[in-house]
C-alpha cells in the first residue's frame, strides 16, 4: 500500500464508521485474517463495505499454513474490489477467484500452486494491481497477461514464463521483479512504453544494460546477485530516484547524463568507489550513502549540488561517522548519518 493504511487485524467485529471515515479522509483500509482469526462470521458484512468503498477497502487471508485454504469462502464476497490471498502452502478451488466480477486488485500467493494457468480466468483480465508470489516451482504461465490492458502494477517474484508477454501491456506504468534467474533476458521492458518506476530485487545478473526504459522516473535494485554494470544510465533520461542496495560487485557510478535525479540512495554497496557527476544533477536534494569505498572528502572536494539539503553518509566507523556528522552540520546538508531516506 502507498498510501497511509489503517491495518484492522483478526477484528471479532468491524467498525463500519472507522472505516468509512478514514476512507473518506484518504486512506486505505485493510482488514487481514490469518491464522488465530475467523473471517467467515464477517464476510457479509465485509462484503457490503466492499460494495461502498472498492478498491480503498482490501481484504486479506493468509497465512493458513499448514490448513489447506479453501478458496471457496470467497464466494461470500462477491463486491470484493480488493483481494490478496497469500502467504498459503496450498489452496483448494482458486478456480473460485473467476467469480469475483469486480475485482480490480488481487495479491496471489500459494506455495504449492497447481493452477499454472491461473491467470487464464476471464474475470481477471479488468485487473489494475495484479502480484505474484513465489511458489515451488514458480511456473505460472504469464501469456494470459496480454489480455490485461488495464493493468498499471504488476510484482512478480520467481515466475518468467512468457515473460516477454509483459511488453504489450498498454497501461504497465510500476514494475516489481523478485528473485528472477540471470537467464531470464529483461530486454522486453523496451517495449512497456508507459514504465514509470521499476524494482529488481534478489535473483541474479551481471547487467542491466539491456533495459532500456526512457520514460523511468525510479529506479530501485536490491541484493540482485553479481551485478556489476548498469550500463549507460542516460539511457534514463527523465530518472528522478535511484535506490541501489547490497550490490556488492558494483564498483562505479556515473549520473552526469540524470539532470532530473532528486534522489540518490547508496546502500551497503561495498564495492563502490567512484561517483562520477554528482556536482552537475541541479535538482538533486537528497543524498544517503551508507557502508561503500566512497572518500567523503574527495566527494565534497569534487562539489556537491547547489540544491542538496538532505544528506546523510555513514561509513560504519563510528568516530569517522561524528566527524562527517559535524562537517555536513556546518555545511549545512542536514548532518545525519543515519539512515532515515525515505524509498
Amino acid at each position: 500500500m502507498e498510501h497511509i493504511t489503517l491495518t484492522i487485524q483478526n477484528p471479532a467485529e468491524l467498525d463500519a464508521a472507522e472505516i468509512g471515515a478514514a476512507i473518506a479522509a484518504g486512506r486505505q483500509v485493510l482488514v487481514q485474517f490469518d491464522t488465530l482469526g475467523e473471517p467467515e462470521p464477517l464476510l457479509p458484512e465485509l462484503d457490503a463495505l466492499a460494495a461502498t468503498h472498492g478498491a480503498a477497502l482490501t481484504i486479506r487471508i493468509y497465512g493458513y499454513d499448514p490448513r489447506v485454504f479453501d478458496t471457496r469462502i470467497l464466494r461470500a464476497l462477491p463486491h470484493v474490489a480488493s483481494l490478496s490471498i497469500d502467504c498459503h502452502r496450498n489452496a483448494l478451488y482458486l478456480e473460485t477467484l473467476g467469480e469475483l466480477h469486480h475485482l480490480k486488485r488481487l495479491d496471489l500467493g500459494v506455495y504449492e500452486l497447481a493452477q499454472t494457468d491461473i491467470l487464464q480466468l476471464e474475470n481477471l483480465h479488468g485487473l489494475e494491481h495484479l502480484s505474484l508470489g513465489e511458489s515451488a516451482k514458480n511456473n505460472i504461465d504469464l501469456a494470459p497477461l496480454r489480455h490485461y490492458t488495464r493493468l498499471s502494477t504488476l510484482a512478480i517474484e520467481g515466475h518468467a514464463g512468457h515473460i516477454d508477454t509483459l511488453a504489450g501491456l498498454p497501461a504497465l506504468t510500476r514494475l516489481s521483479l523478485y528473485r528472477i534467474k540471470n537467464k531470464v533476458a529483461l530486454d522486453f521492458m523496451s517495449g512497456i512504453a508507459q514504465l514509470d518506476r521499476l524494482l529488481l530485487q534478489l535473483g541474479g545478473r551481471e547487467s542491466i544494460q539491456e533495459i532500456d526504459a526512457p520514460r523511468l522516473n525510479k529506479l530501485e535494485i536490491i541484493r540482485v546477485r553479481g551485478l556489476e554494470d548498469l550500463g549507460d544510465l542516460g539511457r534514463f533520461p527523465l530518472l528522478r530516484q535511484l535506490w541501489l542496495e547490497d550490490q556488492i560487485k558494483l564498483t562505479q557510478l556515473d549520473v552526469r547524463d540524470n539532470p532530473l535525479l532528486e534522489r540518490l540512495h547508496l546502500l551497503t554497496c561495498k564495492g563502490l568507489e567512484r561517483l562520477d557527476g554528482l556536482a552537475l544533477l541541479p535538482a538533486l536534494h537528497t543524498l544517503t550513502v551508507s557502508e561503500t569505498r566512497l572518500d567523503f572528502d574527495a566527494l565534497l572536494a569534487g562539489g556537491l549540488p547547489a540544491a542538496l539539503t538532505d544528506m546523510r553518509f555513514r561509513t560504519g566507523k563510528v568516530r569517522r561517522d561524528e566527524e562527517i556528522r559535524a562537517m555536513l552540520a556546518l555545511a549545512g546538508h542536514g548532518g545525519d548519518v543515519g539512515l532515515r531516506a525515505v524509498r
